[in-house]
């Protein structure tokens, strides 16, 4: 086998061991060297680790086998009658939700900090509390959602399916900001972006990356 088939397997290995039926008394000399008691299946960072192999894995780039400065942890809260995992991560920083508890159903899930592995719907937090989106998927290849600024306003509105892809984008002061929709195969269909006065504007990629700038998590 591979080191990254070992790695996988180690994985796999210590979610059985984490969600087993019962429990016998823990060693003291084991819980001594414990750095948590809680049920912290993965690790991420907000881009790639130094774990990342750079290449086709089955593992997260952004999986941490150890905690990452300002990244997130992942807790396996159970599981269900059909064998999805109920997960939720976290912020490293001050230990608060970054999301809400939220179903996968694959083991390789539980090491993808990729949101299209969620089933159902879920909401997504900055870190002081507030909301910064929230989606639901109908399956890994159709999704709706919303995302909001840190002031509660409303800042982006999506459909992601099979068909393509719509996007619509606000002002913190409401008004239209841009919209593009993207045909199946990613062909840029329609694009029209507005400044704040409400003319037509012509660098709609830098109205976008502004408001996604304001979305930012580690701002």
């Amino acid at each position: 086998m591979t080191a990254k088939r070992l790695l996988h397997l180690a994985l796999i290995s210590l979610v059985i061991t984490l969600v087993g039926c019962s429990t016998t008394p823990i060693p003291a000399k084991i819980k001594s060297q414990m750095s948590t008691s809680q049920a912290i299946v993965a690790y991420f960072g907000n881009g790639e680790t130094a774990q990342s192999c750079n290449c086709i894995s089955e593992v997260d780039a952004n999986y941490s086998a150890t905690p990452v400065p300002n990244g997130y942890y992942r807790v396996l809260l159970g599981r269900n009658a059909e064998g999805l995992f109920l997960i939720q991560d976290f912020y490293q920083k001050n230990k608060r939700a970054q999301s809400s508890p939220v179903w996968v159903k694959e083991p390789n899930d539980l090491f993808n900090f990729n949101s299209n592995v969620i089933i159902g719907s879920a909401t997504l937090y900055y870190p002081d509390g507030k909301i910064l989106e929230v989606f639901s998927n109908t399956d890994r290849d159709s999704r709706n959602g919303e995302g909001f600024y840190k002031t509660g306003q409303r800042a982006t509105k999506y459909v992601d399916d099979n068909t393509g892809t719509q996007f619509e984008f606000w002002y913190q002061s409401g008004k239209p900001a841009a919209k593009y929709t993207r045909s199946a195969s990613g062909e840029l269909t329609y694009a029209e972006a507005w400044d704040e006065s409400g003319n037509k504007a012509e660098d709609i990629d830098a109205i976008i990356n502004e408001i996604t700038k304001k979305m930012d998590t580690e701002s």
